[in-house]
């Protein structure tokens, strides 16, 4: 073989070498995305488990972690302060930040409604909400939801209390009525040996989007980073969804309290309306939904008249929708 020609071989080889060794260093530092939940570990969560798990996004140049919420996380306020990037929330909690200053937008849909309920000791009487008139409420005292349902309904509790997660006071109390998540409470009820029915809110009239959301500041400097995010996590949902088995044990080790029958009695649940059978349409939100949930919140002097819900979310990020 020529001199020259082993030479220019030489040079070639070595430049391709130079310019694959930046993008492999990119692929190496995958920059971190941390999406802080609003509960401990749960299937109402599991597309985004099953993002983290499946290392999602690695190929976009991202690297998906999932921190656990709680009682003490709040999700609006941590992400607009950059303790994480992305948060899950309640589209009404995401309207009402927004009013109130906070920099924060809507980017992905993960649950069409949140799965807010209220249960009570099964009773063939009760046909509707307003057959509970007078009777002890254990609720979210001042949520958006609850305040609607009031005005919309006309419903007076003879008595007002804060919910918690103790079922002994409703066990004990056959007039109570006690908010709780249509996913779990009941079966959990049902594996305490109480007899139980609900009223999903959903159904009702109310129907806030469960939602991951995001900065101002994210979306304007790092776009590619959300366009890549919301692209994992909608894989991650459908795969999730399409076998909910795979990452069970995992989900079940981190949060003990659900049982391996509640997790399955939620999984069917949600299978149920809530995600998008069409996993091309998980994510997807439109414009009416909005609008709809925030007259609703104006109507009981949560938002006022001038607000533009639309500052709250962007669709654009969730191709044909």
């Amino acid at each position: 073989m020529p001199k020259f020609a082993s030479s220019r071989r030489s040079l070639l080889l070595a430049a391709a070498l130079a310019a694959a060794a930046p993008l492999a260093a990119l692929a190496q530092e995958a920059k971190p995305v941390r999406v802080l939940s609003n509960w401990f570990a749960q299937p109402d969560q599991g597309g985004y488990w099953q993002a983290q798990q499946d290392k999602l996004g690695k190929e976009a140049g991202i690297q998906i972690t999932v921190q656990q919420g709680g009682p003490k996380i709040q999700t609006i306020p941590q992400v607009a302060s950059g303790q994480a990037e992305f948060g899950i929330a309640n589209a009404d909690d995401v309207l009402l930040a927004r009013q109130r200053g906070a920099p924060v937008k809507a980017v992905f849909v993960h649950l069409d409604y949140v799965p807010y309920d209220l249960v009570y000791h099964k009773n063939p009487a009760v046909k509707s909400i307003t057959d509970l008139q007078g009777r002890p409420f254990a609720v979210s005292l001042g949520f958006a939801y609850w305040e609607w349902l009031k005005k919309h309904f006309q419903l007076k509790p003879g008595r007002e209390m804060p919910v918690t997660g103790d079922l002994s006071l409703f066990r004990n109390d056959p007039q109570m009525v006690q908010q709780g998540l249509s996913l779990y409470l009941p079966a959990r009820m049902k594996g305490a040996g109480i007899e139980v029915d609900q009223f999903k809110v959903a159904q009702l009239g109310y129907r806030p989007y469960y939602v991951l959301f995001t900065t101002d500041e994210m979306i304007q400097k790092n776009p590619q980073v959300v366009k890549a995010t919301v692209a994992a996590v909608q894989k991650g949902w459908a795969a999730f969804m399409a076998r909910p088995d795979a990452i069970k044990p995992y989900l079940l080790g981190l949060n003990q309290q659900i049982t391996s029958d509640v997790y399955d009695s939620a999984v069917r649940d949600m299978a149920d309306g809530m995600v998008p059978k069409d996993a091309g349409k998980i994510g997807c939100m439109n414009d009416a939904r909005w609008k709809e949930l925030a007259e609703q919140l104006r109507s009981v002097n949560f938002l006022p008249a001038g607000f533009d819900e639309k500052q709250a979310y962007d669709r654009s990020f969730v191709p044909g929708c």
